[in-house]
């Protein structure tokens, strides 16, 4: 099933021309698992921003847009 975010999602992939990584283990896709890696990765996303953020340096946005197919487990 198909939601307003995930359409948001690819309208955002065609835009920019994003493509996601490679998908992760299987192992790692499963949904406990997934939701654990996504916390994680919004902390780094989050402490890397901080820190460039001191010399003005602008995030595109590509991180949360693949943290969120992280979350959804399409990678």
């Amino acid at each position: 099933m198909v939601n307003e975010h995930d359409l948001r999602w690819n309208e955002v992939r065609e835009t920019w021309g994003w493509k996601l990584p490679p998908p992760a283990f299987w192992l790692w896709r499963l949904p406990i698992i997934r939701h654990v890696r996504y916390l994680v990765g919004v902390f780094r996303v989050e402490a890397h921003a901080r820190r460039w953020a001191s010399i003005g340096r602008p995030a595109s946005g590509y991180d949360h847009w693949v943290l969120y197919a992280i979350a959804r487990g399409w990678c």
